[in-house]
């Protein structure tokens, strides 16, 4: 995933941890009184003792997550298993399944892992049973005034997520200047030919900005054909080298580079604001998916957890949970959150058309898998 990110913009809203909980634990979960069978699912929850939930670290830092779970409900531990990668929590979920052991409850990962992983390979429950709480049920809470899924039914991968998302070009800012690309399409400009280095995706990878370029209407596949195939563009694998090349001007164009810690070092590069091109934004969801899995050990627990999450509080947690440079452009989809715990670039704009990225008919990759290939055998 890559994000818009200005040398402007450099200040981190920073969030003492203390205050953090203080926070969490001064709000009320809204409406848990109201809610016929709330108490009897948390009765059940407490005799089960414990929820599992899998989560990989690009969801955000987990630990403000857990502790703010783990001080709302107390009488519930914890069993949080933290993995690297989205890869890494499919292996692991699915072996255990192959052995006879259910384990997890909860998954939270990117939506294309939870839908082309675990929804595909049929093992997760109906979500919305799970929710509970009026103000997670009620759908005026959240963008659009709809809870939002990926897979085709909007039963299984619920999405909570709102990242804001622009074509991935990044510059070096003593080379290039914004105002000669005002177009995603400057960028195949013959005086860029050779000029131009890109990320070329890693086998099981799934890039929300890939997909959002290749079913955009002003884009589309063939700006991804030109600029894979005829630009002459050099392709790295390791996301360091990239920003490096950017970085020392070897390449003054990069596609898919990742910023945050090159932006910390005052090194020189940024990447082109969303709002600044032709083209529309969108709101994808990052890695911020959801998903209860079938035959899961804790059932009430699981809905405990689940609706915690998706509450006010929880979605406070999690925005808090991203508050890197690289994260000024993410925040919930909920619409309740208070302003002042949402970066000035994560607010929707009520009246801007984004694109919706994290949508059933995207979540296929094998179209744009096949048009890399295609591009890369064209260069050999």
């Amino acid at each position: 995933m890559v994000l818009w990110l200005h040398r402007s913009r450099r200040r981190v809203v920073r969030v003492s941890f203390i205050a953090v909980i203080f926070q969490l634990a001064s709000l009320r979960v809204v409406g848990a009184g109201d809610q016929a069978g709330w108490e009897e699912v948390l009765k059940a929850a407490a005799n089960e003792g414990e929820v599992a939930v899998y989560a990989t670290q690009s969801v955000g830092d987990l630990k403000i997550i857990w502790d703010g779970f783990r001080k709302r409900h107390p009488q519930i531990k914890l069993n949080a298993i933290e993995l690297s990668t989205t890869s890494e929590m499919v292996t692991k979920i699915m072996a255990e399944r192959r052995a006879g052991k259910y384990l997890a409850d909860v998954a939270l990962g990117a939506p294309a892992t939870l839908y082309n992983s675990f929804y595909r390979g049929r093992v997760l429950d109906s979500f919305p049973p799970a929710l509970i709480l009026p103000e997670v049920l009620d759908p005026a809470k959240w963008w659009k005034g709809k809870h939002s899924y990926v897979d085709p039914e909007g039963r299984y991968v619920f999405v909570y997520q709102s990242t804001l998302y622009g074509p991935p070009i990044q510059y070096n800012t003593k080379i290039v200047n914004p105002a000669e690309i005002i177009s995603t399409w400057d960028i195949l400009e013959a005086k860029w030919k050779g000029k131009i280095t890109a990320l070329w995706p890693r086998p099981n990878y799934a890039s929300t900005a890939l997909l959002f370029m290749y079913h955009h209407p002003q884009i589309g596949p063939k700006f991804l054909e030109k600029l894979y195939g005829d630009m002459e563009v050099t392709f790295f694998s390791d996301l360091r080298q990239g920003t490096d090349w950017l970085a020392s001007g070897k390449y003054p164009l990069c596609f898919l580079c990742r910023l945050r810690r090159a932006m910390e070092q005052g090194l020189p590069v940024t990447e082109i604001n969303p709002y600044h091109l032709k083209e529309g934004p969108g709101i994808g969801a990052g890695n911020g998916a959801i998903g209860v899995m079938n035959s899961q050990p804790h059932p009430n627990a699981a809905k405990v957890f689940v609706n915690w999450y998706l509450s006010r509080e929880g979605q406070i947690a999690f925005r808090l949970a991203n508050n890197t440079i690289e994260d000024e452009v993410t925040t919930s989809l909920r619409e309740d959150l208070p302003l002042e715990v949402v970066p000035r670039m994560a607010r929707r704009g009520r009246d801007v058309d984004y694109i919706e990225i994290s949508r059933p008919d995207w979540m296929d990759w094998k179209p744009v898998e096949a048009l890399l290939k295609k591009a890369r055998e064209k260069k050999q």
